[in-house]
């Protein structure tokens, strides 16, 4: 990929620069979807050459994952900012997820649409799929090491029942099932559930008390 420089080490303008190409994406392929996003309208938008652009990013694809990088990454960070890592850190990035989709719902909506049709394989479902679940995997090991959870949980099968709870609704919503509303009621639920059983101590009791359980 050519966009290979950490973020970090851009300057101010090519910053500012990188925000307009990434936010001028995620316009379009919420107007769009994944398959009709074209290039040049993205370069047009983000009033840049389509020399440049394509300078940045060899393909299509290359320039959407980035684009759906830089957003899970700026949920993950403000969580980050916000919580400790472990559950109260798993809430918030679920609360900060939700937000940015009823900000941008039609690019939520066109990217949940292109996972549903993906391969396993496929960059997109790596990215939304298994990096997410990595992500969460580290808050789950934060609440093993403060016995929040039993011992020998299977961290992995937990960070990808998670994961999986949280796409199965955005689905849901996507086919018109779940209003965006209850979105994140939901999903947060399903996470209290599949964690209940693993849980121990006072995080237990606390689950219980969310789920509306009678210790």
């Amino acid at each position: 990929m050519k966009a290979a420089l950490s973020h970090r080490e851009l300057t101010a303008s090519q910053q500012a620069r990188r925000e307009r190409i990434l936010s001028a994406t995620r316009t379009l392929v919420g107007q769009a979807g994944y398959d009709g996003m074209i290039m040049r309208d993205v370069a047009h938008l983000a009033a840049v050459s389509p020399t440049t652009l394509y300078n940045l990013y060899n393909t299509k694809d290359e320039l959407v994952l980035e684009a759906l990088q830089a957003s899970i990454a700026d949920s993950w960070i403000r969580a980050e900012q916000t919580a400790e890592l472990g559950f109260d850190r798993l809430m918030a990035q679920l609360a900060l997820s939700i937000k940015q989709t009823k900000e941008h719902s039609a690019y939520a909506l066109a990217m949940t649409q292109a996972l549903l049709r993906a391969q396993g394989n496929d960059p997109l479902a790596q990215v939304l799929i298994h990096r997410n679940a990595r992500a969460v995997k580290a808050s789950l090991q934060a609440m093993l090491n403060k016995h929040e959870l039993i011992p020998h949980t299977d961290l992995d099968e937990l960070a990808l029942d998670l994961v999986s709870a949280f796409w199965s609704n955005y689905m849901l919503w996507s086919k018109e099932l779940v209003n965006l509303g209850h979105l994140e009621s939901r999903i947060r639920r399903a996470y209290v559930s599949h964690m209940l059983p693993l849980t121990c101590g006072n995080r237990h009791h606390s689950l219980q008390a969310q789920l509306g359980h009678k210790a």
